[in-house]
């Protein structure tokens, strides 16, 4: 008798108590994903002291760069938020988690086109950083973790 393998995985959780290790990629990806977000939030908090320079307060722009560095800060939480759920093996947080990678990397695209200034520096990194996250979620070891869940 053919029984899915999710099936077979809550059978041996069942028997024998214990669940799948999570292979080291995906633990990998869960911790750059981490720093990520920290990262986010620090550059966030950061962001939100720059209101209180002299230039902002003349120039009117105290309110906009409040809001930008608090988005940033709920950008973090929400990559951490991601990286808990891909850490429990979560397939919404990996889905979510490939295209908050994506849609940082089309940003870093976006930003090259209107700065217009030939700085490919952020569009390198963040395509590395999303071979790094994405690739390991996807393929190999934390494929078959993520189809037993």
């Amino acid at each position: 008798m053919f029984l899915p393998r999710c099936w077979l995985v809550y059978a041996q959780i069942m028997m024998t108590g214990e669940r799948p290790r999570r292979p080291g990629v995906v633990t990998f990806s869960v911790v750059l994903m981490y720093i990520g977000g920290i990262a986010q939030i620090v550059l966030g908090v950061l962001t939100i002291f720059l209101r209180y320079t002299p230039e902002a307060q003349s120039g009117g722009v105290a309110l906009p760069v409040t809001l930008l560095g608090a988005g940033m800060v709920l950008f973090g939480l929400l990559v951490i938020g991601l990286a808990s759920g891909v850490a429990r093996g979560s397939s919404a947080a990996r889905s979510g988690a490939t295209a908050v990678m994506f849609l940082g990397l089309a940003f870093a695209v976006v930003d090259l086109v209107v700065a217009a200034d030939g700085d490919w520096s952020a569009v390198i990194s963040q395509s590395i950083a999303t071979v790094l996250v994405v690739v390991p979620l996807w393929v190999g070891r934390g494929r078959r973790y993520f189809e037993s869940r």
